[in-house]
């Protein structure tokens, strides 16, 4: 992550398209897109001329995100057009390590263990970039299923495995996004991997949410992704001003003095005690 250290949000995305045009060298790794696109135009187009739609046709339609984009208006095709888009990062994911003979999904299960991880350690500091993160999260899964149905909620699982992949290896597109992003606005100063664990891990317990409120038919996303946003930035803010230092009172126009040395003081000797109940005898004269 040295590369991501020294660039900016604007430079990554740059490179990051550079690297996406690179597939188009060997069309192989076009296969998995071109198929899913074809299942999507077929779906769509057999959706909007039969009615009822027949159960297979449904399943099909639920485990490939076939008809995000079709409601909402333009706002919900914009949306769609995203989701569609993470869909198909996660198809080629599943698919092109096949023919390099990999497993997919490699540091999965890597992710489950960094979010606990990321937040077994100084809990306090890791609340604000999670809520933040599951706020948002909340916020991206209503824009991918704009009437947050269980229809299209496929996408809040898509979502969540690559999250925990990203999480897992510590790369990945969206995690170098975040890590650039946050160099880009802490003017120069290198982010911490935990903090972007923490909101990467946010957002992974804000798509579950949002899968699970839909499969039990609540509409809350919108609402609860405002309010865990909100008390993101209150804790932010709060954590931020506790770790400020207090700083010595001056007077205009006078630097700051140091604090003067104490000195180190003789240490007290105690009389000889009174002899109580004796006689005190007088000095001897003395001698001529």
């Amino acid at each position: 992550m040295e590369s991501q250290q020294r660039i900016g949000v604007g430079q990554y995305l740059k490179n990051a398209m550079k690297q996406g045009l690179q597939v188009f060298k060997n069309p192989l790794k076009l296969l998995p897109t071109l198929v899913i696109g074809a299942v999507w135009i077929v779906i769509g187009y057999l959706s909007a001329k039969m009615q009822p739609f027949p159960m297979p046709l449904k399943i099909a339609s639920f485990l490939s995100y076939a008809e995000g984009g079709l409601f909402g208006g333009v706002l919900g095709a914009v949306g769609g057009i995203a989701g569609k888009v993470v869909m198909a990062v996660f198809i080629n994911s599943l698919i092109l390590p096949l023919f390099e003979k990999k497993l997919p999904f490699v540091g999965v299960a890597g992710g489950i263990k960094g979010m606990f991880t990321s937040m077994s350690k100084d809990t306090a500091r890791g609340i604000a970039p999670l809520l933040k993160g599951l706020g948002f999260a909340l916020l991206i899964y209503v824009f991918f299923n704009i009437n947050q149905g269980r229809q299209n909620s496929i996408v809040g699982v898509v979502a969540l495995v690559l999250l925990l992949q990203n999480i897992g290896n510590q790369g990945g597109f969206l995690f170098g996004l975040l890590f650039s992003l946050a160099n880009s606005l802490s003017k120069g100063k290198v982010p911490k991997y935990i903090n972007i664990t923490r909101f990467l891990t946010g957002m992974t317990l804000g798509f579950t949410l949002a899968v699970g409120l839909s499969v039990a038919g609540f509409h809350w996303c919108l609402w609860l992704g405002l309010l865990f946003l909100i008390l993101g930035f209150f804790f932010g803010l709060i954590i931020r001003e506790k770790k400020q230092p207090m700083q010595p009172q001056t007077v205009q126009g006078q630097m700051p003095q140091p604090p003067m040395p104490s000195m180190p003081q003789a240490p007290m000797t105690n009389p000889m005690p009174p002899t109580y109940g004796a006689p005190q005898m007088a000095p001897p004269p003395p001698r001529r």
